[in-house]
């Protein structure tokens, strides 16, 4: 019984549209993300420099960060990005 609803579970979760994570400038914008979750803006050593509460599934996020490479991560989607 309980491997049954995993298993509907895991199907229902592929069904779902991919995040997409893109950057222009200095501004991040996100679709089909869930809503609820974080956006998390990470150094590229680990330190977590931002964190952004997704209000809606899709939207144009300005990243109030200096330019240089970072790690943006959504639920379990990770994005390597440069801002520019």
């Amino acid at each position: 019984y309980l491997f049954s609803d995993l298993r509907t579970v895991i199907l229902h979760k592929s069904d779902e549209e991919p995040i997409q994570i893109t950057v222009s400038d200095n501004r991040i914008t996100i679709a089909n993300a869930p809503i609820g979750s974080k956006l998390e803006i990470f150094s590229v050593v680990g330190i977590k420099v931002r964190e952004i509460d997704m209000k809606q599934s899709s939207g144009e996020y300005l990243a109030n960060i200096a330019k240089g490479y970072y790690i943006i991560r959504i639920e379990e989607t990770v994005r390597k990005v440069a801002i520019r």
